[in-house]
């Protein structure tokens, strides 16, 4: 297996739904979301590819409107081959800020059997100035990741 460094960068927009109690919290909700992204995906030595991406997953949101935890299922389709990247993304917090773990579970075409996991930082708020990820409603919302890491391509 061939290790090479990667740069990610996307943005995008999100859906947010409707939010409920997380079981045994007082203060926590659980809400489902889904993304659609592109991402910029660097692989040292080769050209950048750019995919449609989308996530859909599962957020826990505090009362500040901060996400301690969440996870979700990613799926990234080149934008000119239609090849498959796929993998799954783990939130967390470091410090206040907004963190997360991409792993790549493998793909189709040049990503087949391609492994790999990207430290990523992430930048969110509402789509629209006034809106609140507090209220419990649905609530379109924004944001830019990037980061870097390694995949193994295989030999």
């Amino acid at each position: 297996m061939a290790q090479c460094e990667v740069t990610w960068i996307s943005g995008g927009v999100a859906q947010w739904g409707r939010q409920v109690p997380l079981r045994g919290s007082s203060e926590l909700r659980t809400v489902g979301y889904e993304a659609d992204l592109v991402t910029k995906v660097a692989v040292a030595g080769a050209n950048a590819a750019y995919f449609r991406t989308l996530f859909t997953g599962q957020d826990e949101v505090a009362p500040d409107g901060s996400v301690p935890r969440g996870y979700g299922a990613v799926r990234l389709e080149d934008l000119y081959t239609d090849e498959l990247l796929l993998g799954h993304v783990d939130w967390f917090m470091v410090d206040g800020r907004d963190k997360g773990t991409m792993t790549i579970d493998g793909g189709t075409g040049r990503w087949k059997g391609v492994t790999g996991t990207v430290a990523l930082d992430l930048e969110f708020g509402t789509a629209r100035s006034g809106d609140s990820v507090t209220s419990g409603e649905p609530v379109r919302v924004m944001g830019f990741l990037e980061g870097t890491g390694q995949f193994s391509f295989p030999d």
